[in-house]
């Protein structure tokens, strides 16, 4: 009898390593899995990002693309971040905070204009990424103390991967750049 009882304490003992064994099994096949599926995203993410150095339209491509626009200016749905107003002490350099919200899917680039029929153009950004932008620019050239109204033109610009660029939206609003 005493063999007998040995036999299922053995016994007793394998089953429950047994389901030891199966949840560890269970676990590290979960890990796995879930260490696949990190270094998937991981991967696609670091193969995706593209730099873009410019903008390949052609100026007349451009300036059409503009006129359709800005037609159309605040119909788009480009998300912004921004403080209404910028400071310089010498009218040309400023300190802002204008950023291509990282919402957006689109680069971007924008042009500061110093009249509400956009004619004078007083600065042009290069493309600018969703999550970036400016917290300092400097005007192609100063302006008189006191307080100017300008209107930021915002162009979303869409970069095919034969590297073709095309406008896909635009809308404008007006800032308070101050100079003391």
């Amino acid at each position: 009898m005493d063999e007998y009882e040995e036999y299922e304490e053995y016994e007793e003992e394998n089953d429950g390593g047994s389901k030891v064994n199966k949840i560890l099994l269970i676990v590290i096949c979960l890990l796995v899995i879930a260490v696949g599926v990190v270094g998937f995203f991981l991967i696609r993410n670091l193969h995706s990002k593209e730099t873009h150095i410019g903008l390949a339209l052609t100026e007349d491509e451009l300036a059409a693309a503009l006129d359709d626009a800005r037609a159309n200016a605040g119909t788009g749905n480009i998300a912004l971040r921004f403080k209404n107003n910028a400071y310089s002490e010498d009218g040309q350099s400023f300190s802002c905070y204008i950023m291509n919200s990282e919402r957006n899917a689109y680069d971007m680039f924008l042009t500061i204009y110093g009249d509400e029929q956009l004619s004078d153009e007083l600065f042009s950004s290069g493309l600018v990424a969703p999550g970036r932008g400016f917290d300092q620019i400097k005007l192609n050239r100063a302006l008189d103390q006191g307080t100017h109204m300008v209107y930021v033109v915002l162009t979303q610009v869409d970069t095919d991967e034969e590297g073709v660029q095309t406008v896909v939206g635009q809308t404008s609003h007006a800032m308070d750049f101050i100079v003391s």
